[in-house]
């Protein structure tokens, strides 16, 4: 998110950077740094209570003395019912935007936050509507260089319809390729380029994995999922140890843009190590 914000706002300014790839937005707790830096903002973009789950309270306390812009409530964005792996199944692989209008009707509103996935950026359509609203709203409080945010804008919608391209082209090989994560995060990707998840090790981002949630994720792989994916910001021994065990891919993906320099770049930089990442995990046999 803060790599499109700061697309948006090259050449006019440098947005600041709450918290750092390398930690998890659901159990990272503020520094002091970083309250600092929340206490002194004039705007704040976040996806919403759905995603930074663990800061919902220092925002609360700005929220009255700051212009909020909550990601997740943007108008366009498709926010999807957080999938449930153990128990029922929406079967919805297929397209994302045809899976997204079976489930969307007008007048739905993103307010029933509980039990929707926050990890909405991995869809390349939703970049487009994120980088369109942020240019909208920052126009709007900042009218003297409203020119600048919205040239940048169509530069990088561009730029996002290209990568949403390649990407559909690159997953082609994969599409329906089943695959194991450690938490799910990995939702509107599947949605977007066709890959599928089919089962988690950690149930809850929050709580740490249980032995029925390790014994059912063996159950999954006997059911041929190809790959077990970990992030780099969560601690994989549980994985490590069950793809030894059962002879599965073990890779990991990163979403957040883990060793890559934050920017307007890091977005796209993200994708397509994500995709590449992932399409190699899968094609090993």
């Amino acid at each position: 998110i803060h790599s499109l914000v700061a697309a948006v706002m090259e050449g006019v300014g440098t947005p600041e950077l709450l918290i750092e790839a390398n930690a998890s937005a659901h159990t990272h707790q503020l520094k002091p740094t970083e309250a600092v830096k929340l206490n002194t903002a004039q705007v704040i973009v976040w996806i919403g209570p759905v995603y930074e789950t663990a800061i919902q309270k220092s925002i609360d306390a700005v929220r009255k003395s700051v212009q909020l812009i909550t990601v997740s409530e943007l108008p366009g964005i498709h926010l999807l019912p957080t999938r449930m792996f153990r128990h029922s199944t929406d079967g919805c692989a297929a397209d994302f935007l045809q899976c997204h209008l079976e489930h969307h009707h007008e007048g739905d509103h993103h307010h029933e936050i509980p039990g929707k996935d926050g990890h909405l950026w991995l869809a390349a359509p939703n970049a487009k509507v994120i980088v369109k609203g942020i240019a909208t709203q920052l126009s709007q409080l900042d009218q003297r260089n409203a020119p600048h945010y919205l040239a940048n804008s169509q530069k990088i919608i561009k730029k996002i319809d290209e990568l949403h391209a390649d990407l559909t082209q690159e997953m082609k090989s994969v599409k329906g390729t089943k695959y194991l994560t450690y938490h799910d995060f990995t939702q509107y990707f599947d949605m977007a380029y066709g890959t599928e998840c089919v089962g988690t090790v950690r149930v809850n981002p929050e709580s740490e994995p249980t032995a029925t949630d390790l014994q059912d994720v063996r159950h999954e792989i006997s059911h041929g999922a190809k790959a077990i994916f970990s992030e780099p910001q969560f601690d994989t021994k549980a994985i490590r140890t069950i793809a030894e065990d059962t002879n599965v891919t073990y890779a990991q993906l990163d979403g957040l843009g883990f060793g890559l320099d934050a920017g307007p770049n890091l977005y796209f930089e993200m994708m397509r190590r994500f995709a590449s990442d992932m399409k190699k995990a899968l094609e090993l046999e």
